[in-house]
Protein backbone atom coordinates (compact mmCIF):
# COMPACT_ATOMS: atom_id res chain seq x y z
CA UNK A 1 0.00 0.00 0.00
CA UNK A 2 3.03 2.52 0.83
CA UNK A 3 4.06 2.42 -2.67
CA UNK A 4 0.97 1.60 -4.24
CA UNK A 5 -0.18 5.01 -2.35
CA UNK A 6 2.97 6.92 -3.01
CA UNK A 7 2.49 6.65 -6.76
CA UNK A 8 -1.00 7.52 -6.38
CA UNK A 9 0.11 11.11 -5.21
CA UNK A 10 3.08 11.74 -7.32
CA UNK A 11 0.70 10.55 -10.18
CA UNK A 12 -1.75 13.27 -9.13
CA UNK A 13 0.82 15.88 -8.49
CA UNK A 14 2.48 15.34 -11.98
CA UNK A 15 -0.91 15.92 -13.23
CA UNK A 16 -1.20 19.29 -10.84
CA UNK A 17 1.88 20.63 -11.57
CA UNK A 18 2.76 23.94 -13.44
CA UNK A 19 5.80 25.77 -14.01
CA UNK A 20 5.77 28.72 -12.20
CA UNK A 21 5.88 31.64 -15.18
CA UNK A 22 9.34 33.16 -15.46
CA UNK A 23 9.52 37.21 -14.36
CA UNK A 24 12.13 39.75 -15.18
CA UNK A 25 10.04 42.37 -12.95
CA UNK A 26 9.52 41.98 -9.18
CA UNK A 27 8.28 39.05 -7.61
CA UNK A 28 4.50 40.58 -7.76
CA UNK A 29 4.05 41.72 -11.07
CA UNK A 30 2.47 38.60 -12.01
CA UNK A 31 -0.33 40.17 -9.95
CA UNK A 32 -1.26 43.15 -13.15
CA UNK A 33 -2.73 45.59 -10.71
CA UNK A 34 -1.15 49.14 -9.65
CA UNK A 35 0.29 48.92 -5.68
CA UNK A 36 0.61 45.29 -5.61
CA UNK A 37 3.18 43.83 -3.01
CA UNK A 38 5.20 40.94 -2.56
CA UNK A 39 7.56 39.99 0.32
CA UNK A 40 9.38 37.39 1.83
CA UNK A 41 8.68 37.10 5.43
CA UNK A 42 9.99 34.63 8.32
CA UNK A 43 8.09 31.21 9.02
CA UNK A 44 8.82 29.85 12.33
CA UNK A 45 7.51 26.22 11.22
CA UNK A 46 10.72 25.34 9.29
CA UNK A 47 12.41 28.17 9.79
CA UNK A 48 12.60 29.37 6.05
CA UNK A 49 10.43 32.65 4.02
CA UNK A 50 7.18 32.94 2.76
CA UNK A 51 6.28 34.95 -0.20
CA UNK A 52 3.44 36.76 0.59
CA UNK A 53 1.51 39.34 -1.95
CA UNK A 54 -1.13 41.91 -0.81
CA UNK A 55 -3.14 43.67 -3.54
CA UNK A 56 -6.33 46.38 -3.21
CA UNK A 57 -7.52 49.06 -0.57
CA UNK A 58 -6.09 48.63 2.47
CA UNK A 59 -9.09 49.36 4.25
CA UNK A 60 -11.35 46.86 2.29
CA UNK A 61 -12.47 44.22 3.83
CA UNK A 62 -9.68 41.34 3.93
CA UNK A 63 -9.88 38.23 2.16
CA UNK A 64 -7.21 35.53 1.56
CA UNK A 65 -6.39 33.08 -0.81
CA UNK A 66 -4.41 29.55 -0.19
CA UNK A 67 -3.54 27.81 -3.31
CA UNK A 68 -3.63 23.76 -4.17
CA UNK A 69 -0.44 21.64 -5.06
CA UNK A 70 1.37 23.55 -8.24
CA UNK A 71 4.93 25.47 -8.58
CA UNK A 72 2.44 28.43 -9.65
CA UNK A 73 1.82 28.73 -6.19
CA UNK A 74 -0.68 32.11 -5.44
CA UNK A 75 -0.46 32.32 -9.67
CA UNK A 76 -3.38 29.99 -9.53
CA UNK A 77 -5.35 32.68 -8.06
CA UNK A 78 -4.19 35.31 -10.58
CA UNK A 79 -7.47 36.36 -12.18
CA UNK A 80 -9.63 36.40 -8.41
CA UNK A 81 -7.04 38.70 -7.44
CA UNK A 82 -7.49 40.84 -10.24
CA UNK A 83 -11.50 41.11 -9.77
CA UNK A 84 -11.14 41.31 -6.40
CA UNK A 85 -8.33 43.93 -5.62
CA UNK A 86 -10.65 46.59 -6.67
CA UNK A 87 -12.87 46.65 -4.17
CA UNK A 88 -11.16 44.18 -1.18
CA UNK A 89 -7.84 43.81 0.37
CA UNK A 90 -6.47 40.61 -1.34
CA UNK A 91 -3.81 38.50 0.26
CA UNK A 92 -2.37 35.90 -1.05
CA UNK A 93 0.80 33.56 -0.36
CA UNK A 94 3.21 30.88 -1.72
CA UNK A 95 2.80 28.11 1.01
CA UNK A 96 6.30 26.59 2.11
CA UNK A 97 7.45 24.32 -1.02
CA UNK A 98 5.84 25.89 -3.75
CA UNK A 99 6.17 29.15 -6.27
CA UNK A 100 8.80 31.36 -4.63
CA UNK A 101 8.54 30.56 -1.48
CA UNK A 102 11.54 27.98 0.47
CA UNK A 103 11.35 24.54 -0.53
CA UNK A 104 12.67 21.24 0.98
CA UNK A 105 12.43 17.87 2.07
CA UNK A 106 9.85 19.05 4.83
CA UNK A 107 6.73 17.38 6.29
CA UNK A 108 4.10 19.44 4.84
CA UNK A 109 1.84 18.54 6.45
CA UNK A 110 -1.79 19.99 7.28
CA UNK A 111 -1.58 20.74 10.86
CA UNK A 112 2.38 22.79 9.82
CA UNK A 113 0.46 24.61 6.54
CA UNK A 114 -2.21 25.84 9.21
CA UNK A 115 0.77 27.01 11.96
CA UNK A 116 2.25 29.04 8.65
CA UNK A 117 -1.00 30.33 8.07
CA UNK A 118 -1.62 31.90 11.39
CA UNK A 119 2.08 33.02 11.56
CA UNK A 120 1.96 34.80 8.22
CA UNK A 121 -1.61 36.05 7.99
CA UNK A 122 -3.41 35.35 11.18
CA UNK A 123 -2.02 38.62 12.85
CA UNK A 124 -1.24 40.57 10.50
CA UNK A 125 -4.88 40.92 8.75
CA UNK A 126 -5.75 41.60 11.87
CA UNK A 127 -9.55 41.06 11.65
CA UNK A 128 -12.15 38.41 10.72
CA UNK A 129 -11.65 37.59 6.91
CA UNK A 130 -12.84 35.71 3.90
CA UNK A 131 -10.87 32.31 3.69
CA UNK A 132 -10.49 30.94 0.08
CA UNK A 133 -8.90 27.55 -0.25
CA UNK A 134 -8.39 25.66 -3.83
CA UNK A 135 -7.63 21.88 -3.69
CA UNK A 136 -5.04 20.70 -0.89
CA UNK A 137 -5.53 24.50 -0.44
CA UNK A 138 -8.92 24.25 0.57
CA UNK A 139 -8.35 21.41 2.99
CA UNK A 140 -5.79 23.26 4.90
CA UNK A 141 -8.29 26.46 4.99
CA UNK A 142 -11.15 24.00 6.73
CA UNK A 143 -8.51 23.00 8.84
CA UNK A 144 -7.50 26.44 9.73
CA UNK A 145 -11.01 28.00 9.99
CA UNK A 146 -11.91 24.92 12.35
CA UNK A 147 -8.51 25.58 14.32
CA UNK A 148 -9.21 29.59 14.22
CA UNK A 149 -12.70 29.97 14.66
CA UNK A 150 -12.91 33.48 15.42
CA UNK A 151 -9.84 34.56 12.54
CA UNK A 152 -12.70 33.49 9.63
CA UNK A 153 -15.54 35.30 9.02
CA UNK A 154 -16.67 33.30 5.66
CA UNK A 155 -15.32 30.40 4.29
CA UNK A 156 -15.11 29.28 0.68
CA UNK A 157 -13.80 25.81 -0.42
CA UNK A 158 -13.34 25.41 -3.93
CA UNK A 159 -12.81 21.10 -4.99
CA UNK A 160 -11.60 20.34 -2.08
CA UNK A 161 -9.01 17.81 -2.02
CA UNK A 162 -7.92 15.13 0.36
CA UNK A 163 -11.00 13.79 2.68
CA UNK A 164 -11.88 10.77 1.74
CA UNK A 165 -9.68 7.71 3.08
CA UNK A 166 -6.43 7.12 1.58
CA UNK A 167 -7.45 3.74 -0.29
CA UNK A 168 -10.29 5.43 -1.81
CA UNK A 169 -8.00 8.28 -3.36
CA UNK A 170 -5.26 5.87 -4.77
CA UNK A 171 -8.28 4.00 -6.77
CA UNK A 172 -9.72 7.33 -7.99
CA UNK A 173 -5.77 8.43 -8.79
CA UNK A 174 -5.56 4.69 -10.45
CA UNK A 175 -8.62 5.53 -12.70
CA UNK A 176 -7.05 8.80 -13.46
CA UNK A 177 -3.71 6.69 -14.90
CA UNK A 178 -5.53 4.32 -17.04
CA UNK A 179 -7.49 7.45 -18.84
CA UNK A 180 -4.36 9.42 -19.11
CA UNK A 181 -2.62 5.85 -20.39
CA UNK A 182 -5.21 5.17 -22.74
CA UNK A 183 -7.69 7.96 -22.97
CA UNK A 184 -10.51 6.52 -21.21
CA UNK A 185 -11.95 6.81 -17.77
CA UNK A 186 -12.87 3.13 -16.49
CA UNK A 187 -16.39 3.23 -14.71
CA UNK A 188 -17.37 2.03 -11.58
CA UNK A 189 -18.75 -1.26 -12.99
CA UNK A 190 -16.10 -1.88 -15.54
CA UNK A 191 -13.30 -4.75 -15.32
CA UNK A 192 -10.19 -2.55 -14.43
CA UNK A 193 -12.19 -1.14 -11.72
CA UNK A 194 -12.78 -4.24 -10.39
CA UNK A 195 -9.07 -5.62 -10.95
CA UNK A 196 -8.16 -2.19 -9.32
CA UNK A 197 -10.19 -2.49 -6.01
CA UNK A 198 -8.86 -6.19 -5.65
CA UNK A 199 -5.71 -5.00 -5.79
CA UNK A 200 -6.26 -2.82 -3.30
CA UNK A 201 -8.12 -5.61 -0.81
CA UNK A 202 -4.86 -7.48 -0.86
CA UNK A 203 -1.93 -4.51 0.00
CA UNK A 204 -4.48 -2.72 2.50
CA UNK A 205 -3.58 -4.58 5.17
CA UNK A 206 -0.55 -3.03 4.92
CA UNK A 207 -1.58 0.43 4.86
CA UNK A 208 -1.10 1.10 9.38
CA UNK A 209 2.49 1.55 8.03
CA UNK A 210 2.24 4.15 5.56
CA UNK A 211 2.53 7.23 7.71
CA UNK A 212 6.25 5.90 8.24
CA UNK A 213 7.04 7.52 4.88
CA UNK A 214 6.31 10.81 5.73
CA UNK A 215 8.48 9.98 9.52
CA UNK A 216 12.23 11.14 8.36
CA UNK A 217 13.51 12.80 5.30
CA UNK A 218 15.54 9.90 4.22
CA UNK A 219 11.94 8.00 4.16
CA UNK A 220 10.45 11.07 1.98
CA UNK A 221 13.30 10.97 -0.49
CA UNK A 222 13.15 7.38 -0.63
CA UNK A 223 9.62 6.75 -1.67
CA UNK A 224 8.48 10.57 -2.67
CA UNK A 225 12.07 11.60 -3.88
CA UNK A 226 11.88 14.67 -1.47
CA UNK A 227 9.81 16.47 -3.58
CA UNK A 228 7.66 18.90 -1.67
CA UNK A 229 4.36 18.24 -4.07
CA UNK A 230 4.36 14.93 -3.10
CA UNK A 231 5.15 15.52 0.39
CA UNK A 232 2.56 17.73 0.75
CA UNK A 233 -0.16 15.24 -1.18
CA UNK A 234 1.04 12.46 0.70
CA UNK A 235 0.59 14.13 3.98
CA UNK A 236 -2.34 15.55 3.05
CA UNK A 237 -4.35 12.03 2.42
CA UNK A 238 -2.85 10.59 5.30
CA UNK A 239 -4.75 13.12 7.44
CA UNK A 240 -8.01 12.89 9.13
CA UNK A 241 -10.24 16.12 8.41
CA UNK A 242 -13.39 14.81 10.35
CA UNK A 243 -13.27 17.07 13.25
CA UNK A 244 -12.96 19.80 10.96
CA UNK A 245 -15.77 19.47 8.96
CA UNK A 246 -18.26 19.30 12.24
CA UNK A 247 -16.58 21.97 13.75
CA UNK A 248 -16.66 24.84 11.64
CA UNK A 249 -18.39 27.76 12.51
CA UNK A 250 -18.32 30.36 9.77
CA UNK A 251 -20.73 30.43 7.03
CA UNK A 252 -19.37 28.25 4.38
CA UNK A 253 -20.03 27.69 0.63
CA UNK A 254 -18.40 24.91 -1.51
CA UNK A 255 -17.59 25.52 -5.08
CA UNK A 256 -16.76 22.43 -7.16
CA UNK A 257 -16.35 21.98 -10.98
CA UNK A 258 -18.83 18.95 -12.06
CA UNK A 259 -16.28 16.71 -14.10
CA UNK A 260 -13.00 16.89 -10.98
CA UNK A 261 -11.63 13.68 -10.85
CA UNK A 262 -9.04 14.71 -8.62
CA UNK A 263 -11.57 15.76 -6.09
CA UNK A 264 -14.38 13.69 -7.29
CA UNK A 265 -18.10 15.22 -6.94
CA UNK A 266 -18.25 12.76 -3.62
CA UNK A 267 -16.33 14.73 -1.93
CA UNK A 268 -18.56 17.48 -2.28
CA UNK A 269 -21.39 15.59 -1.09
CA UNK A 270 -19.49 14.17 2.06
CA UNK A 271 -18.22 17.90 2.75
CA UNK A 272 -22.09 19.19 2.26
CA UNK A 273 -23.39 16.60 4.44
CA UNK A 274 -20.64 17.27 7.10
CA UNK A 275 -19.87 20.83 7.48
CA UNK A 276 -22.99 23.06 9.67
CA UNK A 277 -24.53 24.61 7.57
CA UNK A 278 -22.76 24.53 4.16
CA UNK A 279 -23.83 25.16 0.58
CA UNK A 280 -22.57 23.68 -2.68
CA UNK A 281 -22.43 25.39 -5.74
CA UNK A 282 -21.37 23.08 -9.01
CA UNK A 283 -19.79 24.40 -12.05
CA UNK A 284 -20.92 22.17 -15.11
CA UNK A 285 -18.50 21.25 -17.40
CA UNK A 286 -15.50 22.02 -15.62
CA UNK A 287 -12.88 19.72 -13.89
CA UNK A 288 -10.49 20.64 -11.13
CA UNK A 289 -9.22 24.51 -11.93
CA UNK A 290 -12.45 26.23 -12.32
CA UNK A 291 -10.82 29.77 -10.99
CA UNK A 292 -8.68 28.92 -14.11
CA UNK A 293 -10.44 27.33 -16.32
CA UNK A 294 -13.67 29.45 -16.37
CA UNK A 295 -12.51 32.82 -14.30
CA UNK A 296 -15.61 34.70 -15.08
CA UNK A 297 -18.05 32.26 -14.14
CA UNK A 298 -16.08 31.64 -11.14
CA UNK A 299 -15.58 35.15 -10.15
CA UNK A 300 -19.17 35.64 -10.31
CA UNK A 301 -19.79 32.77 -7.62
CA UNK A 302 -17.25 34.20 -5.04
CA UNK A 303 -18.97 38.05 -5.68
CA UNK A 304 -22.59 37.01 -5.11
CA UNK A 305 -20.88 35.19 -1.73
CA UNK A 306 -18.96 38.00 -0.61
CA UNK A 307 -21.57 40.49 -1.87
CA UNK A 308 -24.46 38.53 0.80
CA UNK A 309 -26.37 36.86 -2.44
CA UNK A 310 -25.93 33.25 -0.65
CA UNK A 311 -26.33 30.54 -3.21
CA UNK A 312 -26.27 26.66 -3.45
CA UNK A 313 -28.13 23.60 -2.10
CA UNK A 314 -28.06 22.96 1.37
CA UNK A 315 -27.95 19.00 2.53
CA UNK A 316 -31.39 18.22 3.60
CA UNK A 317 -31.24 15.12 6.30
CA UNK A 318 -33.16 12.19 5.60
CA UNK A 319 -33.49 11.45 9.72
CA UNK A 320 -37.13 10.68 10.51
CA UNK A 321 -39.96 7.61 11.27
CA UNK A 322 -41.48 6.46 8.13
CA UNK A 323 -44.08 3.70 7.48
CA UNK A 324 -44.71 2.53 4.03
CA UNK A 325 -45.27 -1.16 3.10
CA UNK A 326 -43.43 -0.44 -0.68
CA UNK A 327 -40.78 -3.05 -1.61
CA UNK A 328 -38.58 -1.72 -4.60
CA UNK A 329 -36.64 -4.31 -6.86
CA UNK A 330 -34.72 -4.53 -9.69
CA UNK A 331 -33.56 -7.74 -11.50
CA UNK A 332 -30.80 -7.46 -14.24
CA UNK A 333 -31.37 -3.87 -14.68
CA UNK A 334 -28.31 -1.79 -15.15
CA UNK A 335 -28.49 2.38 -13.45
CA UNK A 336 -32.33 1.50 -11.87
CA UNK A 337 -32.74 4.22 -9.37
CA UNK A 338 -34.70 5.03 -5.77
CA UNK A 339 -36.12 7.65 -4.13
CA UNK A 340 -38.81 8.09 -1.64
CA UNK A 341 -40.04 5.57 1.17
CA UNK A 342 -39.53 2.34 0.91
CA UNK A 343 -40.10 -0.99 3.64
CA UNK A 344 -37.43 -2.66 1.59
CA UNK A 345 -35.42 -2.47 -1.40
CA UNK A 346 -34.01 -5.90 -3.19
CA UNK A 347 -30.91 -5.58 -6.45
CA UNK A 348 -30.38 -8.80 -7.51
CA UNK A 349 -27.78 -8.39 -10.08
CA UNK A 350 -28.36 -4.98 -10.89
CA UNK A 351 -24.63 -3.00 -11.59
CA UNK A 352 -24.58 0.81 -10.77
CA UNK A 353 -27.70 0.92 -8.95
CA UNK A 354 -28.71 4.01 -7.23
CA UNK A 355 -30.77 5.36 -3.87
CA UNK A 356 -30.99 8.91 -4.01
CA UNK A 357 -32.47 10.91 -0.83
CA UNK A 358 -34.08 7.57 0.26
CA UNK A 359 -35.52 6.18 3.50
CA UNK A 360 -35.46 2.23 3.66
CA UNK A 361 -35.97 -0.46 5.82
CA UNK A 362 -34.02 -3.05 4.51
CA UNK A 363 -31.69 -2.50 1.48
CA UNK A 364 -30.81 -6.17 0.41
CA UNK A 365 -27.87 -6.27 -2.48
CA UNK A 366 -27.11 -9.34 -4.27
CA UNK A 367 -24.64 -9.31 -7.05
CA UNK A 368 -24.74 -6.12 -8.18
CA UNK A 369 -23.48 -2.40 -7.25
CA UNK A 370 -25.10 0.49 -5.63
CA UNK A 371 -24.59 4.17 -4.99
CA UNK A 372 -26.53 5.39 -1.53
CA UNK A 373 -26.70 9.23 -1.43
CA UNK A 374 -28.13 11.24 1.06
CA UNK A 375 -30.23 8.08 2.66
CA UNK A 376 -31.72 6.35 6.05
CA UNK A 377 -31.71 2.98 5.97
CA UNK A 378 -32.80 2.34 8.91
CA UNK A 379 -32.62 -1.71 9.01
CA UNK A 380 -29.36 -2.59 7.87
CA UNK A 381 -27.97 -3.47 4.66
CA UNK A 382 -27.63 -7.10 3.37
CA UNK A 383 -24.70 -7.28 0.91
CA UNK A 384 -23.58 -10.35 -1.02
CA UNK A 385 -21.16 -10.70 -3.70
CA UNK A 386 -21.75 -6.83 -4.24
CA UNK A 387 -20.11 -2.98 -3.66
CA UNK A 388 -22.19 -0.72 -1.28
CA UNK A 389 -21.46 3.03 -1.33
CA UNK A 390 -22.70 5.16 0.97
CA UNK A 391 -22.36 8.68 0.88
CA UNK A 392 -23.81 11.26 3.95
CA UNK A 393 -26.93 10.19 5.66
CA UNK A 394 -27.68 7.93 8.29
CA UNK A 395 -27.46 3.63 8.84
CA UNK A 396 -29.10 1.87 11.54
CA UNK A 397 -30.09 -2.01 11.96
CA UNK A 398 -28.39 -5.17 14.06
CA UNK A 399 -25.91 -4.97 12.62
CA UNK A 400 -26.45 -1.85 10.36
CA UNK A 401 -23.74 -3.70 7.86
CA UNK A 402 -23.89 -8.14 7.49
CA UNK A 403 -21.93 -8.97 4.52
CA UNK A 404 -20.86 -12.05 2.50
CA UNK A 405 -17.85 -11.10 -0.03
CA UNK A 406 -18.52 -7.76 -0.60
CA UNK A 407 -17.24 -4.43 0.05
CA UNK A 408 -19.00 -1.68 2.01
CA UNK A 409 -17.84 2.27 1.42
CA UNK A 410 -19.02 4.43 4.14
CA UNK A 411 -17.92 8.10 3.48
CA UNK A 412 -19.40 10.89 5.75
CA UNK A 413 -22.30 8.99 7.19
CA UNK A 414 -23.66 8.69 10.84
CA UNK A 415 -24.01 4.46 11.55
CA UNK A 416 -26.11 3.62 14.96
CA UNK A 417 -25.58 0.16 15.94
CA UNK A 418 -27.61 -1.44 18.59
CA UNK A 419 -24.00 -3.60 19.32
CA UNK A 420 -21.93 -4.52 16.29
CA UNK A 421 -21.57 -2.11 13.54
CA UNK A 422 -20.89 -5.09 11.06
CA UNK A 423 -20.41 -8.85 10.61
CA UNK A 424 -19.31 -10.83 8.32
CA UNK A 425 -21.10 -13.95 7.29
CA UNK A 426 -19.36 -15.03 4.20
CA UNK A 427 -15.76 -17.27 3.58
CA UNK A 428 -13.17 -14.73 3.57
CA UNK A 429 -12.11 -11.37 4.76
CA UNK A 430 -14.90 -8.58 4.15
CA UNK A 431 -13.76 -5.19 3.71
CA UNK A 432 -15.10 -1.93 5.49
CA UNK A 433 -14.26 1.41 4.23
CA UNK A 434 -15.08 4.41 6.62
CA UNK A 435 -14.09 7.92 5.50
CA UNK A 436 -14.81 10.94 7.88
CA UNK A 437 -18.06 9.29 9.03
CA UNK A 438 -19.67 8.66 12.98
CA UNK A 439 -20.37 5.62 14.68
CA UNK A 440 -22.71 5.35 17.72
CA UNK A 441 -23.29 2.19 19.39
CA UNK A 442 -25.63 0.70 21.83
CA UNK A 443 -27.33 4.83 21.72
CA UNK A 444 -24.01 6.46 23.03
CA UNK A 445 -22.16 9.42 22.12
CA UNK A 446 -21.39 9.38 18.36
CA UNK A 447 -16.97 8.23 17.44
CA UNK A 448 -15.56 9.37 14.71
CA UNK A 449 -14.24 6.45 12.42
CA UNK A 450 -11.64 7.03 9.43
CA UNK A 451 -10.29 3.81 8.92
CA UNK A 452 -9.98 0.46 6.89
CA UNK A 453 -11.50 -1.99 9.19
CA UNK A 454 -10.93 -5.74 7.94
CA UNK A 455 -13.49 -8.81 9.59
CA UNK A 456 -12.34 -12.48 9.51
CA UNK A 457 -15.36 -14.89 8.27
CA UNK A 458 -17.90 -15.68 11.28
CA UNK A 459 -16.99 -12.36 13.16
CA UNK A 460 -18.20 -9.10 13.96
CA UNK A 461 -16.97 -5.97 14.55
Amino acid sequence: MKRLLAIAVLSACALLAHAADDEDGAPGDWIGVPGASAERVDEPVWGGKVMLYRVGRRDADPVVLVHGIGQDGARDWRYVIQELARDHDVWALDLPGFGDSDKGNNLYSPESYVRVLEATLGRRVGRPFTLIGHSMGAAISLEYAATYPKRVARLILVDMAGVLHRAIFAESMGRLGVEQATGFYPEEGSWVGSVMRRMLAKVEPLAGASAAILRTAETRQRFLNGDPGAIAGYALVEHDFGRALRAVKAPTLLVWGSEDRIAPMRTARVALATIPGARLRIIQGVRHEPMTQVPQRFNEIVRDELEGRAGGVQYESPAGAFKTGRVGRCKGVRGRGFSGDYERIELDRCPEAELINARVGTLVVTDSSVQVLDSQIRDGVQATRSRVEITGGLAGGSPPFVTDSSTVDVAGARIDAEDAVARNIGRERATLRFSVSEVSRDGGAPSAVHRLVRIDPDKDW
